[in-house]
């Protein structure tokens, strides 16, 4: 957000709204230390009535205060050519011509941290590789989900190395029993972190039956949800054309995980394991 600003100046206003408080707003613009763009808050009693997470598409207003954008398209749809279209949008805005026709984002009655986390990073074409065996989480500080973390990571480790060429047709039968495997971890650990999460810090998000306004936590829910089917898709995609996938393949799965886990999993660090420090210890497995 902040390079953008930067790049159109006085043309176009970036903003930057947390949906959680100040603490966020403060914390946002210090980890990622924002000097171009607008970096606010709104207080959880005067929310709007509609919305949706910055990494599920943004709002564009022009110039007379209208809204011609409700959501532009989603980065977890599109990824990084979810910005371009956005730029695609802004520079016709800014050159007085009518809007392109883009497909929409997805609006979600609801706003989270997690739109936070998002790095708009290079486009898909300059990305950097990610080398399967050199990863390093971060700790969600629960131990439980600590060790399904590794569990996924050893089965990705193993995936980078049986598609490293040479060789690599010869271990297909090896690759797709490999990606079963992984597709067994993904699927037992997120069933158990979404279970830890909606009873430690989602209950009333996962009981609202879309209420108005903005919730953060249904936000964080809504976008963290997704991403888990949005991986386990990727994972079943490859188990079907098992007799192509390639170290690109291995890399990308690792690198999503690698993002998920810093940009969600990292984001109910501190909640979670504060909520289960006051319950028994039990509750956590």
């Amino acid at each position: 957000m902040d390079k953008w600003a930067a790049s159109y100046g006085s043309a176009v206003a970036f903003i930057c709204v947390s949906c959680a408080g100040p603490q966020l707003a403060t914390s946002f613009g210090n980890e990622l230390r924002l000097k171009n763009c607008h970096n606010t808050w709104v207080d959880e009693d005067d929310m709007p009535t509609w919305g949706q997470l910055g990494c599920n598409g943004f709002i564009v207003v022009d110039g007379a205060d209208a809204v011609v954008c409700q959501a532009s398209p989603a980065f977890l749809e599109v990824k990084h050519a979810a910005f371009r279209h956005v730029e695609t949008l802004l520079d016709a805005l800014i050159g007085s011509q009518p809007a392109p026709a883009l497909k929409r984002g997805r609006v979600d009655a609801s706003v989270g941290g997690a739109c936070a986390q998002v790095d708009f990073g290079a486009p898909e074409e300059g990305e950097h590789v990610t080398d399967t065996q050199a990863i390093v989480y971060p700790s969600v500080k629960v131990d439980v989900l600590d060790d399904e973390h590794a569990a996924c990571d050893k089965k990705l480790s193993l995936l980078g190395r049986l598609t490293d060429p040479p060789g690599v047709s010869g271990r297909r039968g090896q690759i797709k029993d490999c990606l079963t495997g992984l597709l067994a971890a993904y699927e037992a650990h997120f069933a158990h972190e979404e279970a830890l999460l909606d009873e430690h810090l989602y209950k009333a998000a996962a009981t609202k039956a879309g209420g108005a306004g903005f919730s953060a936590d249904e936000g964080a829910r809504t976008s963290h949800f997704a991403d888990h089917q949005t991986m386990l898709k990727a994972v079943r995609t490859l188990i079907d054309d098992v007799a192509s996938v390639s170290a690109a393949d291995a890399q990308r799965l690792a690198a999503d995980f690698e993002r998920h886990a810093t940009a969600y999993d990292g984001n109910y660090a501190d909640r979670l394991s504060a909520a289960l420090s006051a319950t028994p210890a039990a509750e956590a497995h």
